[in-house]
């Protein structure tokens, strides 16, 4: 992995399965608060019965703010895990640089270094 030894990734990786069970517990929540018919028709199964890749991809249809942005933080999540197996989690996907460690330890699923980021956020202001 560029830049990061084991100790890192393996650190980061934690980060990231901790944030993966909030995600899902918040997601939960946020059905909890239905009656479970409303669920069942949403879901086609009690949300507490459904695991979490089965949650996923039933919930990428759901029209809900606050869902949609969980599932883009789980989906980021799965992002960085396949960067992890590809070998490639830690370098930027526009540039190819080493991702500083400790950007990586404030927002773990990062795929692009600080200077990349600001200008893809510049780019999609521009839209």
């Amino acid at each position: 992995m560029p830049g990061l030894d084991q100790k890192q990734i393996e650190h980061l990786e934690a980060m990231m399965n901790e944030r993966w069970t909030r995600e899902f517990r918040e997601i939960r929540s946020l059905f909890s608060g239905q009656d479970e018919e409303r669920q069942e028709v949403t879901l086609g199964a009690s949300v507490d019965e459904a695991s979490d890749e089965a949650l996923l991809a039933r919930l990428a249809t759901v029209d809900d703010p606050l869902i949609r942005q969980n599932l883009q933080d789980v989906r980021d999540i799965i992002g960085a895990r396949q960067r992890i197996a590809a070998g490639n989690y830690g370098e930027c996907i526009d540039c190819g640089a080493d991702i500083a460690y400790e950007r990586l330890l404030a927002y773990p699923t990062a795929k692009r270094c600080i200077d990349c980021q600001r200008e893809h956020e510049k780019r999609k202001a521009g839209r």
